[in-house]
């Protein structure tokens, strides 16, 4: 009876020091996700099957992604944080194996960035974020005190490299170009000095240049690039992306329903992977622009959660660990849904918790997992240092 007890206060303990708010934002995203995703795929559908592999798979991921969260949130994230030597070099083992086994689409045969895990597609590079922003946040942590010496900030730059070289490796650009954005959120919120931004930004605009001009830029990220300012000219690129905002446009305000998408583009063979990186098209059509907004304020209310856990946190790393995963989030945000305007090329960036993509829905819960595990920690060390005032 006494055991029984325990367990009970200890249940109880442990969901009262739990982030349950920014834990049911992150299901109620994967809810509405797996609904449009089932909503863009269900035409596929065998009399005897009740999902596609899309949804399975995804399924999948946020029922293994929410164990992994609960899991990780009860580990004290300062020892996450101390590993960062294993974290670092499993990590870097994985993006290898992934450039000399892995998988490539059809479409892209020179992307090697999947392995295949038989349940689902997993890409490695989901992982290595999520690895970066532990590691990054225990050496600007270290170097705090010296944070604007010239030889921090190189080495900074450094350890950015790294994992943008690996991810670049296996021809996946739309994830160097995340990786580059967290680099500079992370720098930010850590209160780098304003100057080194600027000398950052030239250095950025001299070298796209320069590789443009050397041809570094080249193929199809150079034509998705260039077809953003002709998109008369390279109908073909930007087919997926025009078809998208006809999509959107034809839901108006409320849709025309769920399960009731491409109905307007059904002669023209709909909107290509509206499971995946175009989502948010489906949203817009069948559900119109508040259903699309309602995927907008989900995700933007999770970032709040996670940056409003940041600046609460007991410790330096704690803090930046959370600035990293709402500027992680924020910035595939912003990238897919200007993609899906056609205000940036589409470079296959996923919508956080909404894609189709099941290695990215389990690898963001891993992240949250952290955040949940700062929010526990920070909240105990305040509950001590008041007991103790």
């Amino acid at each position: 009876m006494e055991n029984s007890i325990d367990s009970k206060n200890r249940i109880a303990s442990f969901l009262k020091d739990s982030d349950i708010t920014t834990l049911l934002l992150a299901i109620a995203a994967s809810c509405y996700g797996l609904t449009l995703v089932y909503s863009a795929t269900f035409k596929n559908l065998t009399e005897d099957k009740l999902m596609t592999s899309d949804v399975r798979s995804m399924l999948v991921s946020v029922i293994m992604g929410i164990v992994i969260a609960v899991v990780v949130s009860a580990v004290d994230y300062e020892i996450i944080s101390k590993l960062w030597p294993i974290i670092a070099i499993g990590c870097a083992g994985l993006m290898v194996f992934t450039f000399l086994f892995g998988k490539a689409p059809e479409s892209r045969p020179d992307a090697r960035s999947w392995l295949d895990l038989k349940i689902f597609y997993f890409q490695p590079s989901e992982l290595l974020k999520v690895g970066f922003i532990i590691t990054f946040s225990y050496h600007l942590d270290l170097v705090k005190d010296r944070i604007n010496d010239i030889k921090t900030v190189i080495l900074l730059v450094v350890h950015m490299v790294v994992p943008v070289g690996l991810v670049l490796m296996t021809g996946d650009a739309g994830s160097a170009l995340i990786f580059l954005i967290m680099f500079i959120g992370m720098l930010f919120l850590a209160k780098v000095h304003w100057g080194y931004f600027v000398a950052g930004i030239c250095a950025l605009i001299v070298g796209f240049v320069a590789a443009w001009r050397m041809g570094i830029i080249s193929g199809l990220q150079r034509t998705r690039i260039v077809a953003l300012f002709y998109p008369e000219q390279y109908e073909a690129v930007m087919y997926q992306q025009e078809h998208g905002l006809i999509a959107m446009g034809s839901g108006g305000m409320w849709g025309q329903g769920l399960l009731k998408g491409d109905m307007t583009q059904a002669l023209s063979g709909g909107v290509p992977e509206n499971q995946n990186d175009m989502v948010l098209t489906v949203a817009g059509e069948e559900l119109g622009f508040a259903g699309a907004m309602a995927v907008i304020l989900l995700l933007g209310f999770l970032v709040l959660r996670v940056m409003k856990t940041a600046l609460g946190a007991r410790d330096n790393v704690g803090y930046l660990m959370c600035s990293g995963i709402a500027v992680m989030l924020f910035a595939q945000v912003v990238v897919n849904v200007g993609m899906e305007l056609s205000l940036l090329p589409c470079i296959g960036i996923t919508l956080p918790l909404f894609s189709a993509g099941g290695s990215s829905s389990l690898c963001i819960y891993l992240a949250l997992g952290l955040e949940f595990s700062i929010y526990r920690y920070s909240k105990a060390n305040r509950q001590r240092l008041f007991y103790t005032t």
